[in-house]
């Protein structure tokens, strides 16, 4: 089984690594995870600039306590040179899960599933054509993740074109018909517009690309909703935002590092539950 960690009498460790990663809900939601299925295991947050992740992961990874690590910004493309990645990591040159296994490390991409995951958790239809904004890790994972639930048209809609080739490139490989265009310059109507850059940039854009959506995605969550989320709430469009896909990618991310299963339900309750608290205080 992929991953799979006996309790034994080891305490494990497992975290988030990022830069910052003070913010994130990763923690609230495997440990609500590993309250679930009775681990005795760690997992915190550890804020690591680029110049000293190489040490930081390597010092973890030859360490039998760690069982591996989240990736979240701004190292998701950088941790591919620490270990063999799965194929959908390869085509997306991106990652975000490091698997620790005998001083070696296994590298996967579990937001592609977790966005499916998510997808399919609010029962809506499988787009056809789509509009990806933004291009990068983020914005080619939507992009394959939307071709596996059956899309044929994405619009890359983006601040410099010229930074696009690459997510235009993985679209076309894809067998997807790709075009891109200036953000700002008004999209036709798509089945579902997906933001993966921050809230502040598209905010002056967020009326036009709500009315052209059959459904929202904004990677932000908080604060929510944001101008694009409120937006879609004001016209009755059914919208997802980061929780969902935080909570969807945990799911297989969970077991990758634990061999348990736990569900997109609990996943995204301690999210929810975590970002809830921080609010009150």
């Amino acid at each position: 089984m992929p991953g799979q960690r006996g309790q034994g009498a080891l305490l494990r460790h497992a975290g988030v690594v990022g830069n910052p990663a003070a913010h994130s809900l990763s923690p609230a939601i495997h440990r609500a995870g590993y309250a679930a299925v009775g681990l005795d295991w760690d997992y915190e947050a550890f804020t690591v600039a680029p110049a000293d992740l190489e040490g930081f992961v390597r010092e973890r990874c030859a360490d039998p306590a760690w069982a591996g690590l989240s990736v979240t910004a701004p190292h998701k493309e950088a941790i591919l040179a620490f270990g063999e990645p799965d194929e959908p990591t390869r085509l997306l040159g991106a990652g975000n899960t490091l698997v620790f296994d005998g001083g070696a490390a296994r590298i996967y991409n579990t937001d592609v599933p977790g966005f499916v995951r998510a997808w399919r958790a609010h029962r809506l239809a499988a787009p056809s054509s789509v509009a990806i904004v933004g291009n990068g890790a983020t914005a080619r994972s939507i992009m394959l993740a939307v071709a596996g639930l059956g899309a044929h048209d994405v619009t890359l809609v983006v601040r410099d074109p010229a930074r696009a080739t690459t997510a235009a490139a993985l679209g076309r490989d894809l067998g997807l018909a790709v075009g891109v265009q200036l953000l700002g310059d008004g999209i036709e109507q798509v089945d579902l517009v997906a933001n993966t850059i921050p809230a502040a940039a598209t905010a002056p854009h967020a009326e036009g690309l709500a009315a052209a959506a059959g459904a929202v995605f904004d990677v932000v969550y908080d604060p929510w909703p944001t101008p694009l989320g409120q937006a879609a709430q004001l016209r009755g469009i059914p919208g997802l935002n980061g929780l969902d896909l935080l909570a969807g990618q945990a799911v297989d991310q969970f077991f990758l590092l634990t061999g348990s299963e736990v569900s997109y339900e609990l996943c995204r309750s301690a999210a929810g539950r975590e970002l809830s608290r921080r609010a009150a205080l």
